[in-house]
């Protein structure tokens, strides 16, 4: 389960109501499309109250699907489309009553209070009969929600059921758990080494992957303020999955290397930091290039940036071939569910297709803006087989001069996998 408050009254200090508010608009604004990291963005809890909403949160859209089970046990009907937030409110409840450390009466009288400030009076004893009911039968309800497959949208259990009948327990499991902090030190700032013995100094254990002893996990989050070095650059937030990218493409410092779709930049300071010495970085995105811009300044990496849409090379390439190419496609995104809790929410079985038709129209632009002997890397964060193995394949089938080349790396890494994230590369060389 997700990292608890450090004591027993986060939820009911004096900023607690506020705290509530916030945990509500936030799960509204999800509901209705937006981003979960952009929706606590957007609000003004701060301080250790922060860490506290995040874990209510993320918690609860973690357990989305299975609360709103619960909830149908609980409730005689739905709630009326007018009355969504008093669902959010309960999810919210009900989350806290599974996994915080409160006194459960506590719990429940703060958050039938809570109903008035949604102007709902009438339905105080409601909520309050319903969080009580729960905690009188809490053993057997708990006991209706064993099925692995409440964690995940109907149509995403059935597809990852067939294209991993074996795996797919612990991929479900691995889903329903928070996911560690990976660190990647910058090494032009610092040694692993020396950063390992600042993290022991601050009581912090960590550990690495055989590959790269740059890749650090901390098997639970902090404010990454707190990290040491974290303003003068020294090390990323980053996935030792999204770590392996830069690895495959072991850039050398007299290629010329086009990162495609690069926002936030984790891969492009990455390529920096391994050598890439003429690097190029596209995102569609103005607002998400300037964030790519300030990661890259407190990294000390350095990159020539452009706001284009990388399937329109006419818009932005001059036409001398690149020696290397990132394709870190868009993808629906269910690699990273443990991490980004609101792709249960937000994903459709239609956007499947959308992604493949999207993968499929900047590969084909991409590869005529690689030189011959020159490889492109692709790579999403999906484990579906559309996005990934048979996208590659059909990819293949249509060019003569491309073939897939082998790497320890390269394949599908699914989540939780050496405490990973669900990921896939394929390394394509261009024929001279």
């Amino acid at each position: 389960m997700s990292k608890k408050p450090n004591h027993h009254g986060d939820l009911g200090m004096p900023g607690g109501t506020l705290l509530r508010q916030a945990a509500i608009k936030v799960l509204q604004a999800v509901d209705e499309g937006e981003k979960v990291d952009q929706a606590l963005a957007a609000t003004t809890v701060s301080g250790p109250e922060r860490a506290t909403l995040q874990w209510l949160v993320l918690g609860t859209l973690r357990e989305y699907l299975l609360l709103q089970k619960l909830s149908g046990l609980l409730l005689r009907k739905s709630w009326r489309e007018e009355d969504r937030n008093l669902g959010f409110l309960l999810h919210l409840a009900l989350f806290e009553l599974r996994h915080g450390q409160r006194p459960a009466f506590a719990v429940v009288n703060d958050w039938v209070e809570m109903v008035e400030t949604l102007q709902k009076t009438w339905a105080k004893g409601l909520m309050n009969a319903v969080l009580r009911r729960f905690l009188r039968e809490r053993e057997a309800l708990e006991a209706q929600l064993a099925d692995p497959d409440l964690g995940h949208p109907a149509w995403l259990a059935a597809r990852l059921r067939e294209a991993y009948p074996e795996q797919w327990p612990a991929i479900a499991a691995a889903n329903n758990r928070p996911a560690p902090l990976w660190l990647r030190v910058n090494t032009q700032r610092v040694s692993p080494e020396n950063y390992r013995e600042l993290l022991l100094a601050q009581g912090l254990s960590c550990h690495g992957v055989d590959w790269s002893d740059a890749a650090l996990c901390l098997p639970e989050s902090i404010p990454v303020a707190t990290l040491p070095g974290w303003d003068a650059g020294w090390v990323a937030v980053q996935d030792a999955a999204a770590q392996m990218a830069a690895h495959i493409m072991a850039p050398q410092s007299e290629e010329r290397i086009l990162d495609a779709c690069a926002a936030p930049g984790g891969k492009t300071a990455h390529l920096w930091a391994l050598g890439a010495r003429r690097l190029d970085a596209l995102d569609r995105s103005a607002e998400r290039l300037q964030k790519l811009r300030e990661a890259l300044f407190r990294q000390g990496a350095i990159a020539h940036l452009q706001a284009a849409d990388a399937g329109d090379p006419e818009s932005w390439w001059n036409g001398e071939p690149y020696d290397a190419i990132l394709l870190d496609a868009p993808c629906t995104g269910v690699g990273v569910i443990r991490r980004h809790p609101d792709i249960r929410l937000r994903r459709q079985a239609e956007d499947v297709q959308q992604a493949v038709s999207q993968q499929q129209r900047l590969l084909e632009a991409l590869w005529g803006c690689l030189r011959p002997g020159g490889r492109l890397l692709y790579a999403t964060c999906s484990i579906l087989p559309e996005e990934n193995l048979l996208q590659i394949r059909a990819f293949l089938a249509r060019h003569e001069d491309a073939r897939q080349q082998a790497h320890p790396l390269t394949g599908q890494h699914l989540p939780g996998q050496n405490d990973m994230d669900g990921f896939y590369y394929a390394l394509l060389v261009k024929a001279e």
